[in-house]
C-alpha cells in the first residue's frame, strides 16, 4: 500500500479528538466513581467503629476501650477498630438489652464532647451518632464524628433543639447510597413504615422510643415565601407551637398512620433533603412513648 492510500485510510481528525474526549471523560467519571465509593466506605467504617466500640464498653463495663485523639496525633480505638472493619452494608439490630446499650452508647462522650447520642432505626442502615455544638449549630454538616472533612457529615441536633426539649430535630443528609438518612425516603410508602414504626434515640445512658406517626414532604421556603417552617418549632415551644407542629404535619402528611400524639408527647422529627421539589425537604416525625 503507498503512502498516499494510507494517508486516504486515516481517520479523521475530529474522530481522533472525539475517542479522546469520551476516553477523558470515561477516565475521570471512573475515578470520580472510585473516589466516592472508597470515602462512603470509609464514612461507614468510622461510624461501624464507634457502634462497636460502644458495644465494647457496654459488654466490658470499663472506660479504658475510649481513649480520645491527642495532640500528638496517636491513633484511637475506634480508628484500630475500623482497619478491621468489612465494607458490606450493615443494617442496625435492636439489642438484647438496651439499658446496656444505652450505657455503652453513652461513653462515646469520652471521645467527642459535643457527642449527645445515638440514633437508630432497627432493620435499617440508619444507625448513627448525634452531635451538637452549640458555638456552630451546622458545624457536621460536612463533617465526620472526628471533626474531618466529610461529605456525609454527621446526623446534627438543630439549633434551639436539646434531648428534652418539646420538639427535637435531627438533620442528616440524603445520601444518593442510601447511608445516613437516605433510609428516610423508604418511608414514603406507608407499608414501609408498618413494617419499621420506631425509632431509638439512646440518650445519657437511658435508651427512648418513638412512634413514627407523620411522614412530610415539603420544603425550605426563601425570604418572603409563604408556607410552614417546620425548622422554627424546635426547642421548648409553648402548647400553642405544639399544636401548630402537630397539626401541620398531620394534615401534610403522604399518608394517615392513625396515631394522634398526645400534648405530652415530646415530638422528635428527623429532617432531610427531598427531591420532589427544588429546595425539597422530607420530614419523619415521631412521638415518644415508654419503653
Amino acid at each position: 500500500m503507498t503512502e498516499e492510500k494510507k494517508k486516504r485510510k486515516k481517520s479523521p481528525w475530529w474522530y481522533r479528538l472525539a475517542i479522546l474526549i469520551f476516553g477523558a471523560i470515561f477516565c475521570v467519571s471512573a475515578f470520580m466513581a472510585g473516589r466516592d465509593f472508597l470515602e462512603a466506605k470509609k464514612e461507614a467504617d468510622a461510624f461501624d467503629s464507634l457502634s462497636r466500640l460502644a458495644a465494647e464498653y457496654a459488654e466490658n463495663g470499663t472506660q479504658s476501650s475510649v481513649e480520645t485523639k491527642t495532640d500528638g496525633g496517636s491513633e484511637t480505638v475506634a480508628e484500630k477498630v475500623a482497619e478491621e472493619s468489612s465494607p458490606e452494608v450493615k443494617y442496625a439490630k435492636l439489642p438484647d438489652d438496651p439499658w446496656k446499650a444505652a450505657a455503652g452508647y453513652a461513653a462515646l462522650q469520652k471521645v467527642n464532647p459535643d457527642y449527645i447520642g445515638w440514633i437508630q432505626i432497627p432493620d435499617t442502615r440508619l444507625n448513627y451518632p448525634v452531635v451538637f455544638r452549640e458555638s456552630d449549630p451546622e458545624y457536621y454538616l460536612h463533617r465526620a464524628f472526628d471533626g474531618s472533612k466529610s461529605y456525609g457529615g454527621t446526623p446534627f441536633l438543630g439549633e434551639m433543639s436539646g434531648v428534652d426539649t418539646k420538639c427535637c430535630i435531627i438533620y442528616g443528609h440524603n445520601m444518593k447510597n442510601g447511608s445516613m438518612f437516605g433510609t428516610l425516603v423508604s418511608y414514603k410508602k406507608a407499608a414501609y413504615r408498618t413494617s419499621h414504626p420506631l425509632i431509638y434515640f439512646y440518650v445519657n445512658g437511658e435508651p427512648r422510643k418513638y412512634e413514627i406517626f407523620a411522614v412530610v414532604e415539603t420544603k425550605a421556603l426563601s425570604d418572603g415565601e409563604e408556607g410552614f417552617r417546620y425548622h422554627q418549632y424546635d426547642g421548648n415551644i409553648s402548647e400553642e407551637e405544639w399544636n401548630e407542629l402537630v397539626t401541620w404535619l398531620q394534615s401534610s402528611a403522604d399518608y394517615d398512620t392513625g396515631i394522634i400524639p398526645d400534648p405530652q408527647d415530646q415530638i422528635l422529627m428527623l429532617s432531610t433533603c427531598s427531591y420532589h421539589v427544588q429546595d425539597g425537604r422530607l420530614v419523619v416525625a415521631a412521638r415518644r412513648v415508654a419503653e
